[in-house]
């Protein structure tokens, strides 16, 4: 694992979240509406798969307060990946903290990092042969190659902190926060989890 060289950065951006209090549910709509956009990106594509069709998934597990969110679209590459631990990334860290605003978009895994303890991120770039798996903490981060089905897509998996499991691995909470959402999303999603049986269950959203 590679130590963050930026960690009081991150820790003050934190601090800075908590003291504004920011609406959690904002790093759910930060990370599907980025799924949206990678399944649009696909959808133009010329040399998309025939038989692509577009969806993204939300799947909760309060047994290990995780939540995960899938997306078949057109994926990252391995650059695009490590581009979340480069000194550019920090830039608009830098930006909140010099106007002590909250800017609420385009702030990636920084709103996951104010809710998570670990992050996984496995993702296969359209029309590349490997896809790569990116972990993260507060403290470290590794990248490395990793099996992937054959097409594109993205699966983000979030360890949430103590504090925040009940609130996003809670089904009515989740359909409550995801129809809030489901204007802004132009693809089919669906929330899935298991029930006190422990049967797979699967409910469309939009």
């Amino acid at each position: 694992m590679n130590d963050y060289k930026n960690k009081q950065q991150i820790k003050e951006y934190l601090d800075l979240l908590e003291k504004n209090s920011f609406e959690t549910k904002l790093f759910l709509k930060e990370l599907l509406l980025n799924a949206n956009n990678a399944l649009q990106t696909k959808q133009n594509c010329e040399d998309k798969e025939a038989d692509f069709e577009a969806m993204m998934e939300v799947y909760f597990e309060p047994s290990d307060s995780s939540i995960t969110i899938v997306d078949n679209g057109i994926g990252m590459s391995k650059e695009e990946l490590s581009s979340f631990v480069l000194e550019q990334s920090f830039q608009k860290i830098e930006k909140v903290l010099s106007d002590n605003s909250l800017l609420e978009k385009e702030l990636g895994l920084y709103f996951v990092f104010a809710l998570a303890q670990k992050i996984s991120i496995i993702s296969k770039k359209h029309k590349e042969d490997t896809a790569h798996k990116f972990i993260s903490d507060l403290n470290s981060f590794d990248i490395a190659p990793c099996i992937n089905e054959d097409y594109s897509g993205t699966v983000i998996y979030i360890k949430l902190k103590d504090e925040f499991a009940e609130e996003f691995t809670n089904k009515e909470n989740l359909i409550s926060y995801l129809n809030e959402l489901k204007e802004s999303i132009s693809f089919d999603l669906f929330l899935s989890y298991y029930d006190e049986n422990f049967q797979e269950k699967v409910e469309k959203i939009n």
